[in-house]
């Protein structure tokens, strides 16, 4: 496969558009905010763990956040898993030399303490939950849990739009005319009440079957604004000459159709990323999102709002980090459609 023909040179008209874009303060605004967030959370182990990053024991080294070890490869019998703060403990407590190095935040998002509803502290840097964990913890494995869904689900929502789309704007006829009809019933269905019946029906919880259920109800934006372009392109003189040296359909789509009509989706994609983890937010904050012990915004947003007269910091901490993750990525889209506005 060629993919140059695929993937489309830049021309002066791109270059133009994508020095618009950086040109724009808003644009560095959300790429540094989004950055900053997706590389801390993307690297939580690093940060936020009750294993060490460096142990020192029986002089050996160990790198238990890189590496998993087994409780036998510490002389450990009567356990399953390794408790490294009572290996460091027992270790101090017979003399024996031990260094180890833990992350900034030396906790667990799933690490139960007794330390319950506990308010920010030296120790607990955002407090702890109603079960005694680290919030801290929660928060950071919950946006990457979040950013990893949001790509997710516009990576789904990206496949079957442009699908869609394409075969809907170079077939037109009835293909045209009856995928319009499918996506109008889609666009006036309530997809939250579909959730709930879907959940109900199969008597689950599995997040991937609500994923997709939201993804069915997602993916017609895309689909309307690629037919659009195709639409306009299918009759240019570039696919008419393809047809008249004896290309295929294929052919046409993908090479002379689809490069020239992806750039305006791809303005699409922050808005469609912001939407995916605004979707699963609501979703884990009415329960019908990932399941529990599962660190997520939506989950935290939950708590924060049962306990909001005790423990007010539990509905701080999820509702700026999300509310800075969505303003990012807009800012991020709104630059982008700014810069790749056709108008301009």
């Amino acid at each position: 496969m060629n993919f140059k023909k695929i993937i489309p040179t830049l021309t002066p008209g791109t270059v133009r558009r994508w020095k618009s874009f950086f040109n724009q303060k808003r644009a560095w605004v959300g790429l540094l905010g989004f950055l900053g967030v997706f590389f801390f959370s993307m690297s939580a182990e690093v940060w936020s763990n009750s294993k060490p990053l460096i142990l020192k024991h029986d002089g050996h080294w160990f790198f238990p956040v890189m590496i998993h070890y087994s409780p036998a490869d510490f002389g450990i019998t009567d356990a399953f898993v390794v408790d490294y703060r009572e290996l460091i403990k027992n270790d101090h407590d017979q003399g024996k030399e031990v260094k180890a190095v833990f992350p900034v935040n030396a906790w667990d998002p799933y690490e139960q303490t007794s330390d319950v509803m506990v308010a920010p502290s030296a120790q607990h840097w955002l407090g702890t939950d109603s079960l005694g964990r680290d919030v801290t913890a929660r928060l950071i494995y919950g946006i990457r849990v979040s950013l990893s869904y949001g790509l997710m689900f516009w990576l789904f929502c990206f496949a079957i739009g442009v699908t869609v789309g394409l075969v809907q704007g170079y077939f037109a006829g009835n293909t045209d005319f009856y995928t319009e009809r499918l996506k109008e019933l889609i666009e006036i269905l309530p997809f939250l009440s579909v959730v709930i019946l879907v959940n109900g029906l199969m008597k689950s919880d599995s997040f991937w079957i609500t994923l997709m259920v939201v993804v069915l109800f997602s993916w017609s934006g895309i689909a309307s604004q690629l037919r659009a372009q195709v639409l306009s392109l299918r009759q240019r003189e570039f696919c008419e000459a393809a047809r008249a040296a004896g290309a295929k359909d294929g052919r046409i789509i993908f090479t002379h159709i689809l490069p020239n009509a992806i750039t305006p989706i791809l303005t699409l994609t922050p808005f469609t990323v912001s939407g995916g983890i605004a979707t699963l937010a609501i979703l884990d904050y009415l329960g019908f999102g990932l399941s529990p012990p599962t660190p997520s915004l939506g989950e935290l947003l939950q708590q924060g709002r049962a306990y909001i007269q005790n423990a007010p910091f539990l509905l701080i901490s999820p509702t700026v980090a999300l509310s800075w993750m969505l303003i990012s990525i807009n800012l991020i889209g709104e630059s982008l459609r700014e810069a790749f506005d056709p108008r301009k």
